[in-house]
């Protein structure tokens, strides 16, 4: 009877350990499973964060470009042929509008004035967006200059007495940086841009130094996106680290593929935390190794969790990004308001700061404006950073035109930030202010968004510091 009780506790212990065994491999299947499919479906959602926010760019620039091509000042310039008023044109459509290069043309495509200090962006006459410019039509496109790689540039022509008498073209340049480091405030992954084959931007660092100038050196990744088109996936080794990536072509707007796009995530302690269930497992019960299963379901949980949340939160400063804007305004769109007031909001003087303190001492002037944001502005207002330094409000069920502008006063009136130069002169940190009202100026976030822009750049030519309502 003993024997039969200790065969029996043999059998016991084996048939626990052998199904310890067995929930662990299912669980580590599901685990590795449930992985990928949920990696997949955040690299879909982040692909599709990566083309909203290409598809955002050209739409700015389009519609900046053809409204700084009907300016009286851009007018006065070509009828007096003045050349210093041309340059500072061309300066302030760069500055204005963030933008990497801003070159004027006459109506034969020969540069007159240009608003960066090199020469990138000169040799622009048979690019795609000035030759359609020179025929008559404002385009936006993403183009390849030399000496510069890949751009998304925009380009209008100027006409005056129905004459076309040149072209006003700006843009942003990857090689800047600002659209790589952009997408990955907004979600926290890896991404690069590649001119064809070779690394023009990344947030990868090797040694302090950005990782550019490099070739791809996958062949796979070469035929299947350069060559195929298609969208590619692979577990990638990248400065001796293990990653899962995702590469998808950049194409102009003739379909043309110019170069690619990579975003990837790293792969960090994920061996360790399934072999750490795999021992548990083999020594433990059943019941605690369906209590392990059940846990280690939970850790995945909320690893996973978050890369959902990421695409509409905006890291430096914890409040909305512009996806997330865009999504919640949507849904309150949906529920029909009976009124509402967007405030478009960008800081004045911020390029100096940044320049002349560093980008540390800038990341904390935007963090300080998204707080005093959310102090001024109520709970149930929607507050964002678009990016760089341009913040939204949409304010719901706000009807009353001096409640609004006391609003913007107040904020104006908080946001005054003085710091001191290394030249000991003082540089202030003031704002401008476009507002837009529900549903007088439109009702939907496009109407709404561009005529609170114009309303920004009244605000900003009037003196800065200002705010501005829309007017028709």
């Amino acid at each position: 009877m003993r024997f039969t009780l200790l065969h029996n506790m043999g059998w016991l212990i084996l048939a626990i350990l052998l199904a310890s065994l067995a929930i662990f491999f299912a669980s580590s299947y599901f685990m590795d499973k449930g992985f990928e499919e949920h990696f997949q479906k955040d690299m879909a959602t982040m692909r599709q964060v990566v083309d909203n926010d290409l598809d955002n760019l050209k739409d700015r620039l389009l519609q900046e470009v053809i409204m700084l091509s009907r300016s009286e000042d851009l007018e006065k310039g070509f009828r007096d042929g003045d050349p210093a008023l041309l340059t500072k044109m061309a300066r302030d459509a760069k500055d204005r509008f963030h933008a990497s290069f801003a070159t004027i043309c006459n109506a034969r495509g020969d540069v007159l004035a240009r608003g960066h200090s090199n020469k990138v962006g000169d040799n622009i006459a048979q690019s795609t967006v000035m030759t359609q410019a020179l025929n008559g039509n404002p385009m936006v496109d993403v183009v390849r200059l030399r000496n510069n790689g890949l751009s998304v540039a925009a380009a209008a022509p100027v006409f005056i007495d129905g004459q076309l008498v040149g072209t006003l073209l700006f843009g942003e340049a990857f090689r800047t940086h600002t659209y790589v480091d952009r997408i990955k405030h907004a979600t926290n992954l890896e991404m690069t841009v590649f001119d064809h084959d070779m690394r023009l931007s990344t947030t990868l660092m090797r040694q302090g130094m950005r990782a550019v100038g490099t070739r791809l050196d996958n062949p796979e990744v070469y035929s299947r996106v350069l060559e195929g088109g298609d969208v590619f996936g692979a577990d990638a080794e990248i400065l001796g680290r293990a990653y899962k990536t995702v590469y998808w072509p950049i194409r102009d707007s003739q379909g043309k593929i110019l170069g690619m796009w990579f975003i990837g995530t790293e792969v960090e302690g994920l061996q360790k935390i399934i072999t750490a269930i795999a021992i548990s497992c083999l020594v433990s019960t059943l019941i605690i190794a369906l209590a392990l299963s059940v846990l280690g379901v939970a850790i995945f949980r909320s690893l996973i969790n978050p890369l959902e949340k990421r695409a509409y939160v905006d890291v430096l400063t914890g409040i909305t990004n512009r996806a997330g804007f865009e999504k919640t305004l949507d849904f309150v769109f949906r529920s029909n308001p009976k009124s509402g007031a967007l405030f478009l909001i960008d800081l004045d003087n911020f390029k100096l700061l940044n320049d002349s303190l560093g980008h540390p001492v800038g990341d904390e002037c935007l963090k300080r404006t998204a707080y005093l944001l959310k102090e001024v502005f109520r709970e149930t207002d929607i507050v964002a950073r678009l990016g760089g330094d341009e913040f939204i409000v949409f304010a719901p069920t706000l009807t009353d035109i001096n409640v609004i502008e006391e609003k913007a006063q107040e904020f104006l009136d908080d946001l005054v930030y003085k710091y001191i130069l290394e030249n000991g002169r003082e540089l202030v940190i003031t704002a401008s202010i476009g507002i837009a009202i529900y549903p007088r100026d439109g009702r939907s976030y496009t109407p709404l968004y561009n005529h609170a822009d114009s309303a920004l750049y009244a605000a900003k030519k009037s003196g800065r510091n200002k705010y501005a309502l829309f007017v028709e």
